[in-house]
């Protein structure tokens, strides 16, 4: 499967001629088996697998949401290769900017996508998300 070449043979991509990408989007109704099909993916491609949804992120405290997302992607790039599939991830990122939004979630917005862009992650490190 194509989703798998980038975390099977990471040696493909690193002469600078194939790019990897950074993530995919299963969508569908719930029980369609997204999850299952996820865990497949990695469990096939030899990588970790994270689930984690808005709810595990999230804390009451200033601050500690962010933290969460960058301790995420750390755990994330210590086990690498590794997947994190986010549950309902349109709840978290569905529109970038939204009318009344508060700015907590714009944070946690900013410093998840800072991460999945790659703009925070090393050469070596292989995630999907």
């Amino acid at each position: 499967m194509l989703v798998m070449l980038p975390l099977r043979r990471p040696d493909l991509f690193n002469g600078g001629l194939l790019k990897p990408f950074r993530g995919i989007l299963l969508f569908g109704p719930s029980g369609t088996g997204k999850t299952m099909m996820a865990k497949a993916i990695a469990n096939e491609a030899g990588a970790s697998f994270i689930n984690i949804s808005m709810s595990t992120i999230s804390s009451k405290w200033f601050g500690e949401d962010e933290k969460n997302v960058r301790a995420l992607f750390t755990l994330a790039a210590k086990v690498s290769p590794t997947i994190i599939f986010v549950d309902e991830v349109d709840s978290m990122l569905g529109q970038l900017t939204r009318a009344g939004e508060h700015e907590a979630m714009r944070k946690i917005k900013n410093e998840f996508m800072t991460h999945w862009d790659g703009l925070l992650t090393k050469s070596g490190e292989r995630l999907l998300v």
